[in-house]
């Protein structure tokens, strides 16, 4: 995994996000080895929960700056054929429909996160008369 580098000359925020994607690629790998166990899936739950809200708000972010971009230099389309304008505000308005697609999708993550969070493991034998968890 790349963590991020003093020499490299990207921005950090850059540097960051390659290194958080790579990282979930790792986890994914990580965990198709793992044994099923509730504490992970309650822990993995909330680091998703937590990283799709980061997630939604740089879709909000990214849509803001994107928005006042041409404002600020002059810009061009390198096709020639459609106004950049144009395509900064297509490029706005989908970074918002992200953003509020990752709404649902938090709504989703959080409501399995709650959910797993009420299981429990009894690995004791269970007492006469009683059921097991």
């Amino acid at each position: 995994m790349n963590t991020p580098d003093e020499h490299d000359d990207r921005p950090r925020a850059v540097q960051l996000a390659e290194a958080g994607a790579e990282a979930w690629v790792t986890v994914v790998r990580h965990q198709l080895d793992a044994s099923a166990d509730h504490s992970d899936f309650y822990a993995l739950g909330g680091d998703m929960v937590a990283t799709l809200r980061a997630l939604q708000d740089l879709a909000r972010l990214l849509d803001r700056q994107v928005q006042r971009y041409g404002e600020q230099r002059g810009v061009y389309d390198d096709s020639g054929e459609v106004d950049p304008h144009e395509r900064l505000t297509a490029a706005a308005v989908e970074m918002e429909a992200v953003a509020d697609a990752l709404g649902s999708v938090i709504w989703s993550a959080d409501r399995y996160w709650n959910a797993i969070s009420h299981i429990g493991v009894d690995d004791g034998p269970a007492a006469e008369g009683e059921v097991s968890r």
